[in-house]
Parts: structure tokens; sequence; C-alpha cells
């Protein structure tokens, strides 16, 4: 035996230790809240309450009317008594989004299409994961566009999906499938996905019940695993019309089906040119390229830009599915003049495709992100940072997020689209 048939052996040893899907999902909860119960809920959940009239705001009714409405809610079991804490009731996100299916509210469904908003750069540690969940959750905490969000991760090397996934109410026989297990159902016949489908279960039910909850009650994530990286293995290996046929399965199958549920879905990708991206290329309608202003992410945003672009033009849609791309700026120093010099580099070529909104450096979002939270799941008294720099991140979060909703909606209404 060779130091390379040695290798290979201890990688089979190795793989038969390794946890499966639903055993790591279970037992690595990635998910901390550390500050347990506060006013009987979990801290997760408590940071997103509202009181009674921060609520009441968010509607067309005055106070006397709002009240009548509330007590027949729970008069008729739409939702349960508020929780009292700190001289103040309490409505939950989940109480809230019942609220508003009651009192037939407008949905973001109405009056705009659903869309793919794919997050892309080819450098690594550029922020796509944080600003994919973070930009999903704000889309979820808002009650006026009042979305039903997807997060859909396509990076076998993340983990944030799996943090986010609410394990409290996850059945212990639960069938774990990723969007790359999806993509790859019928080409492998012993799968997990064709196990379902001997079960009786169609093509698009499997789909639609893929994603897991989150705390959020308008927000699901479909997270990815190591095992994904098999795709570019049978991606290479594949003949030109079975290449086609998987560059092609989440653009034609699996995407149409979700949008059936979800008004918007943030989709992760790999730090990389490879199929896994050529494939989210083709399903998407938007794409997001987030930039950290260093000279060095600059020349591989030049890189991407040039690189990505031809590569639409090769893919079966010929890139005719895009209708919207911008620049964002993430992680900034203000106080570098290194970095306002990059950010005045990516001003003059990026023109009009460059956000003005910024989100800055934070340590708000680095303590949220060692908890896989965001930074928006985290609250001020937690003191995870002082309350300036606290008030500070967040604006710079809710800004970007208001730009970018802003546009997306503009280009999706309903009949103009």
């Amino acid at each position: 035996m060779n130091e390379v048939d040695r290798l290979i052996a201890v990688g089979q040893r190795m793989q038969k230790e390794q946890l499966s899907k639903k055993e790591l999902l279970v037992t690595e909860r990635k998910v901390k809240v550390t500050d347990d119960i506060v006013g009987e809920l979990p801290r997760l959940i408590y940071n997103h309450c509202l009181n009674k009239t921060a609520v009441r705001k968010q509607t067309p009714f005055g106070t006397n009317t709002f009240q009548d409405r509330i007590q027949e809610a729970i008069d008729s079991g739409v939702i349960t008594e508020p929780v009292f804490h700190n001289k103040q009731h309490l409505f939950t996100r989940h109480d809230i989004a019942a609220l508003w299916e009651h009192w037939g509210f407008e949905k973001y469904r109405d009056h705009h299409v659903p869309r793919a908003i794919a997050v892309e750069n080819q450098k690594g540690g550029t922020g796509k994961s944080t600003s994919t969940t973070t930009l999903a959750t704000a889309t979820a905490l808002d009650l006026n566009t009042n979305a039903r969000v997807l997060v859909m991760e396509l990076d076998p090397q993340g983990t944030n999906g799996q943090g986010m996934i609410n394990q409290t109410i996850v059945s212990d026989d639960a069938v774990f499938l990723t969007p790359v297990d999806l993509i790859l159902g019928e080409f492998e016949n012993d799968s997990e996905f064709q196990g379902l489908i001997n079960a009786g279960y169609t093509e698009h039910e499997i789909i639609q019940n893929s994603p897991f909850n989150t705390h959020l009650p308008n927000l699901d994530v479909m997270p990815a695993f190591s095992t994904d990286e098999r795709f570019l293995s049978m991606f290479w290996q594949a003949d030109h019309e079975t290449q086609i046929k998987l560059l092609t399965r989440l653009s034609k199958v699996i995407i149409p089906a979700l949008k059936e549920k979800y008004d918007l879905i943030f989709i992760d990708t790999p730090p990389q040119e490879s199929p896994l991206v050529w494939v989210v290329n083709e399903a998407l309608d938007c794409l997001l390229i987030p930039v950290t202003p260093r000279e060095y992410d600059y020349a591989s945003t030049v890189n991407y830009a040039i690189t990505t672009g031809a590569r639409f033009k090769s893919l079966p849609s010929k890139g005719e599915n895009l209708i919207w791309s911008r620049f964002i700026v993430v992680n900034h120093d203000d106080k570098s003049k290194a970095e306002l010099d990059t950010i005045g580099k990516l001003t003059r070529t990026a023109q009009d495709r460059l956000l003005s909104a910024q989100i800055l450096h934070s340590e708000l979002v680095s303590y949220a992100s060692n908890l896989n939270r965001t930074a928006l799941d985290v609250a001020k008294t937690e003191r995870a940072c002082s309350n300036a720099r606290y008030d500070e991140a967040i604006l710079g979060i809710n800004q970007t997020y208001k730009q970018i909703i802003r546009e997306i909606k503009a280009i999706s209404v309903k009949g103009e689209e």
C-alpha cells in the first residue's frame, strides 16, 4: 500500500464515523439562545416581540377599535393572550402574523411577483452568508412588506442555514433534504429523494416541504451540507445533455415550485466559479454582490464581474433571466482612508449599480455571527456593543434593506414585470 492508498483508506474510515445530515443538525444546535428565557419566552423569540402600541401603529385602527379587534381575535382563538412582561403586553411575531392573516392585510404577492435573489462573490470572507441571512431576516421582519421569505443555501461549506433551523419543532422522523439533494433527485436512484417518490409523494410536494421553519413565522431555510460537494463530481462526469439538465433543474423545477409558497428567495452561494454557481445564475432573477472595500477584495471582484458576465452568456438562458444586479459595500471601516479610496473606485466604476447604503464593520455583527444569529436578532439590552455602535449598525442594515426592497418591488409589480 502506497501513501495515496493510505490516504484513501483514512478517508473511508473517516466517512464511516461521519454524522449523517440529520444527526449533525440535531446534535449541533447552532442557534445558541444564551440568555435563556425572558418574560416566559426564549430570548430569540422575545427579542422580536412588539408591545401593544407598536403593533397598533402598524395597523389602520384607532386605539379603541384596535383593542376591540385584539379581544375578538383572542376570543376567536386566533391568538392567545399576549405575554405580560415589564408592565407591557407583548405580541410575538407568530401572534402578529396570525393577526395580519385574520384581518386580511395586504401581502407582498397581492401586488408583486416573487423573486429569487442570489448573493455572490468569488472572494471568500466578503460577507455573503451574513448579508444573505441579514437581508432575509430584515425582509421577514418588515410588517409592511408582509412577505414569505426563504433562505436557500448552496454553499456546501456553509453552516448558517443549519443554525437557523428551529430544532424545537423538527420531528424525529423528518427527512433532511438540501437544495442539492433536490437537484440531484432524479439522477440518484438510492437517494432519500427517490425514497420519498417511491413512498408516493410527488416531486412538487417534496420540494415545497423541504424547507425548515426558523424563529420567525414567515422565514424558512433550506440548509446546505458537506455532502453537497458530490454535485461537482457528478456534473463533470456527466455527458453534455445531462449537464444541461443539471444546470436547469433549479430554474425549471425547484424555484418555480418554491415561488408558489415564497415571495422572496435569498440564495447563498459558494465563493468560487463552479457549476453550483452556474446553477444559481440560471435560476436567479436578481444578483447582489457584496464587496469589502479593500484592494485585494476589489481586485477579486473585478475578476468576478468579468468572468460572471461571460458565464451568464454561456448558460442556457443566456442571462436573460437576470433583471437586476447591484454591488453593495459591506464590512466597511468608515475611518479607513484606504477603504474610502476603494469605495471611490467602486463609485466610479460600478456607478448606478452600486447601492448608496452600506453595511459597516461592527462588533454587533461579529457577536451575532458567533451565535449564528443576525444582528437583527440581538437586542440592545444584550450589550454586545455600546448603544451608539448598536444603533449605527442597525441603522446601516435597515437603510440597506430599505433601498434593496424598494428597488426589488419596483421591478416586480404584477403586470409590469
